[in-house]
């Protein structure tokens, strides 16, 4: 039977404009407080009882008995499921692998030395020691999310990588073939937010890491949320997003199977705009929306999207759909317009932006070497994608001449003494005495 769900098409300046941008915003914001409470309690725990409350709450939420002795994938494990993976998927992850090395190989901060009459200024560039990837076992394996998180950190210089994936029998034959063409042999059988506890306060099955990277649900989202400061992470990260600005030219079906691409992530939170300015293709397109979920083999997914889930957004003008994409600040935005670069030049807020008609999200995703862990919730207005920077630290060197010294220590002084810090001035005062001083011993 059809589906009978109606795809919105909102005026963005309108009431019902302003309704579904605020019911965008909500959902993003929306956070479990009973979430938030028990996962302190499961960090708590782990943190002060180490591998038995680990495996406990692993037998309890996931229904798996870990111990010790099984919680880590022994390399006969990971070789036997990998060798499960056909021919066609081997060939796509190692294909995909090459692309992500060949673009992340062009990032990375760099080492520089400033030098001047006064001082000479470093930045020397480090990698991260050792880092921890996610790799979820809910509604779906994700390989994928192996080769975005994996290669950066390799490329980085990281010397230990771990990864972790919630214990569903044997290890999902795509990961394990990705972990193994990668070279990752510290692999666990423990998931949820024990799982990010664990790798944030170590125990003594898993130690401790550096940083946390990979999606994960609400409960992963909020213990990496509550151990960040204790370990680095990459983000909060939350459902899925798209915004796809489109002129009356686009396909109207490939963007309605675009809008879906998102939808169909499961959690019922994702976000799934089109922004256009013509009232016609706005038709269109959500006329095709709607076929395409009639026709869908997860439609049951699709249908239990709230109203605001898959919305048609109409302006009056480009530089309209410009500032309201930049307003959402999307995870994923695709300009499907025939003057997709200068429209590109105007956006300042969005994670990752596919140009053109024949570049899909999905291409990213999977193939064409851009990263895929990316901030969602907004958050493109001030974070960025995962990438080699991920997985470095910069420390800076400074190192002053006596001639230096002699010019800034009156000013180093002045700043000090205006803010109360004494001795913050007399460490300066007291070396420029001792110049003054030995200066004076070697004339006498």
């Amino acid at each position: 039977m059809p589906v009978q769900k109606k795809i919105p098409i909102v005026k963005v300046n309108s009431p019902t404009g302003t309704r579904f941008l605020k019911q965008i915003e909500t959902a993003r914001l929306k956070r479990d407080d009973l979430v938030g409470r028990r996962v302190e309690e499961i960090i708590r725990d782990i943190e002060k009882r180490g591998d038995s409350a680990l495996f406990e709450y692993s037998a309890k939420f996931d229904k798996v008995k870990v111990s010790a002795r099984t919680v880590r994938f022994t390399p006969e494990e990971i070789k036997r499921s990998a060798a499960q993976v056909p021919p066609d998927l081997k060939k796509a992850i190692r294909e995909s692998a090459k692309r992500i090395r060949s673009f992340h190989q062009m990032q990375g901060l760099r080492t520089f030395t400033h030098r001047s009459s006064e001082s000479i200024l470093k930045q020397i560039v480090r990698p991260l020691g050792r880092v921890a990837v996610y790799i979820p076992g809910g509604y779906t394996a994700y390989s994928s999310s192996v080769l975005m998180s994996v290669i950066p950190a390799q490329i980085a210089g990281v010397k230990e990588i771990v990864a972790v994936t919630p214990p569903r029998g044997e290890l999902d034959p795509a990961i394990a073939y990705a972990l193994s063409y990668l070279k990752v042999k510290e692999v666990y059988r423990i998931g949820g937010a024990q799982a990010i506890a664990a790798l944030a306060y170590g125990t003594k099955s898993i130690p401790a890491v550096d940083k946390i990277v990979g999606p994960g649900n609400a409960y992963v989202a909020t213990a990496k949320k509550l151990v960040y400061g204790k370990v680095d992470i990459d983000s909060v990260a939350g459902p899925s997003e798209v915004v796809i600005i489109a002129d009356n030219q686009a396909n109207p079906q490939w963007v309605a199977q675009d809008l879906l691409a998102q939808a169909e992530h499961g959690s019922g939170d994702e976000t799934a705009v089109c922004i256009t300015e013509n009232a016609s293709f706005a038709q269109k397109v959500a006329l095709a929306v709607i076929e395409a979920i009639n026709a869908s083999t997860v439609k049951q997914t699709l249908q239990k999207l709230p109203a605001h889930a898959i919305t048609i957004f109409l302006t009056g003008s480009r530089e309209q759909s410009i500032a309201l994409s930049n307003t959402i600040a999307p995870e994923h935005l695709q300009i499907i317009t025939q003057t997709a670069t200068k429209d590109l030049a105007a956006i300042t807020n969005a994670a990752a932006v596919f140009l053109g008609p024949l570049t899909p999200v999905a291409m990213g995703d999977y193939m064409i070497g851009t990263n895929h862990v990316l901030p969602t919730n907004g958050a493109a207005r001030f974070a960025c994608p995962l990438g080699v920077e991920s997985f470095q630290k910069r420390i800076s060197v400074a190192q002053i001449t006596a001639s230096g010294l002699k010019k800034l220590a009156p000013m180093v002084s002045v700043f000090a003494r205006n803010e109360q810090f004494v001795h913050h001035a007399i460490s300066a005062e007291c070396r420029v005495s001792g110049i003054v001083d030995a200066t004076n011993q070697r004339r006498q």
